[in-house]
């Protein structure tokens, strides 16, 4: 409900310094501080910040406005340091938006639970619709099976039997899985057809325009997308937090070059752009609701008379979008106007 991922984490590592150390305070005193009396940021108002006395730094939460961006409190330098633009660009794009069975997997839990957040948010103006765990375990194996879509996220243990080692083993059908490690996609059949036609179903130009920017900000960044080392700092975050906490005492330093950090608000702007452009006059085919609307069964979008006024080479991209839940749940929020940032 509140994913302030990178603040609760913080707050963890501040909770295990205080574990360790000799304190007066107990530590249940720090966590009914946080639950009970700190409150949460209102959209669009003052950020609300919590001291850790055991961190150099305190805690921040923000909410963005109401017509902004959802809140998201991960950065996009995770995401680029292990899968590559265009990998990006087209599982948001084609899988994701499209509906299609995604499975993320990786060998750091945490990571697998970034990526998964993120993904999603590029979305955006649309929302999920399809089952989404992004942290699947054993008991919840079967879900896999469902027809449709679905977008899951799976630690691989390095077990023979485990869950990634089985679903590996017996992939789904139609299913996809972002190696994290490796950046590749793997798929149940085959590898370069479907990334071949993942990627040549997206309106070219948009497309092209959009890897271009994406790329420019990373470069900015002095990214390399995809070959960024995968640092270990969140699934170790409590032997870093000690770490750093013991060289400060024993006076040793840390020299580190200076780095214009990656454009979060740009990368996001990005994807909504190239919604944007490829979608632009839908809004003249909403159909407007009478009194007998809503037991007509008539559909909320005019999608034969919009594909028929796009431009063909986005004809088939659109044609498949469309047909989603996820647009058709787009097109009822606008349509009644019950969500801010469809306004």
């Amino acid at each position: 409900r509140h994913p302030f991922w990178t603040a609760f984490r913080k707050f963890l590592s501040h909770l295990h310094i205080l574990s360790g150390s000799v304190s007066d305070i107990p530590l249940e005193r720090s966590i009914s501080h946080l639950l009970l009396s700190v409150p949460l940021p209102k959209p669009g108002g003052h950020n609300v910040i919590v001291p850790l006395t055991a961190l150099n730094e305190p805690m921040v939460m923000s909410i963005p406005p109401e017509k902004d961006f959802p809140v998201v409190d991960l950065p996009y330098h995770r995401l680029v340091a292990c899968l590559e633009i265009n990998t990006i660009v087209m599982i948001v794009l084609g899988m994701l938006a499209l509906e299609k069975k995604v499975i993320v997997m990786s060998t750091r839990p945490s990571l697998v639970l970034d990526v998964c957040e993120l993904l999603r948010s590029l979305l955006f103006p649309f929302d999920l619709c399809a089952p989404y765990v992004p942290r699947l375990t054993e008991p919840f194996q079967s879900s896999l099976d469902f027809p449709g879509a679905i977008f899951v996220g799976i630690h691989d243990d390095g077990s023979l039997h485990g869950l990634a080692a089985t679903v590996r083993t017996e992939l789904p059908e139609d299913s996809i899985i972002v190696d994290l490690e490796t950046g590749e996609i793997e798929s149940d059949m085959d590898r370069l057809d479907v990334i071949g036609s993942t990627w040549d179903i997206l309106p070219r130009s948009a497309r092209s325009d959009l890897v271009k920017e994406l790329l420019a900000l990373c470069s900015d960044a002095g990214i390399n997308d995809g070959q960024e080392p995968l640092d270990s700092q969140y699934d170790s975050a409590f032997e870093v937090s000690l770490t750093d906490a013991v060289d400060e005492d024993v006076g040793v330093e840390h020299i580190e070059v200076e780095k214009e950090p990656l454009d979060d608000r740009a990368f996001r702007d990005a994807f909504l752009r190239f919604f944007c452009r490829v979608l632009g006059g839908y809004e003249r085919f909403l159909v407007v609701p009478d009194a007998d609307f809503l037991v007509s069964g008539n559909e909320w979008f005019d999608s034969q008379g919009f594909l028929a006024s796009v431009r063909s080479d986005r004809a088939s991209y659109l044609g498949a979008l469309v047909s989603t839940q996820l647009f058709q749940s787009f097109i009822q929020r606008r349509t009644e106007a019950s969500d801010v940032h469809c306004l």
